[in-house]
């Protein structure tokens, strides 16, 4: 699946394990490579050929991943997408999205300029 797109899950609680995990690995075309989290044997036990990274600094940092889901504490959605969005990567944030409608605001400018038509978006 060379063509996949590769995938960065940052946090693995409740909703990751649930929810963002099974969906990108159960979606044609999508390939979950790398998970942030601090507890890599609970990572391993579900998704046993995922790299478990210990910080989101180390995934986004990742040249191997071409998109990062964000699942953390609401309170750091905004800082996680902006340097994901930073680091050149496409995003999907939990939510909620942002903390703030300044803070959502701020992502559009560089959320904008990664717009291609690399995910069939035009």
């Amino acid at each position: 699946m060379s063509d996949a797109i590769r995938v960065g899950l940052v946090g693995f609680g409740y909703a990751s394990k649930t929810f963002h995990a099974p969906l990108i690995g159960g979606t044609p075309g999508m390939a979950l490579k790398a998970v942030a989290s601090s507890d890599a044997d609970k990572v391993h036990a579900d998704w046993p050929g995922v790299k478990v990274m210990s910080t989101p600094g180390d995934l986004l940092d990742d040249p191997d991943i071409d998109l990062v889901v964000i699942a953390t504490p609401n309170d750091t959605h905004f800082p996680l997408a902006k340097a994901a969005l930073e680091a050149g990567k496409h995003v999907v944030v939990d939510k909620p999205f942002t903390m703030t409608l300044s803070q959502a605001r701020e992502l559009e400018k560089p959320g904008e300029a990664l717009r291609s038509d690399t995910f069939g978006v035009s």
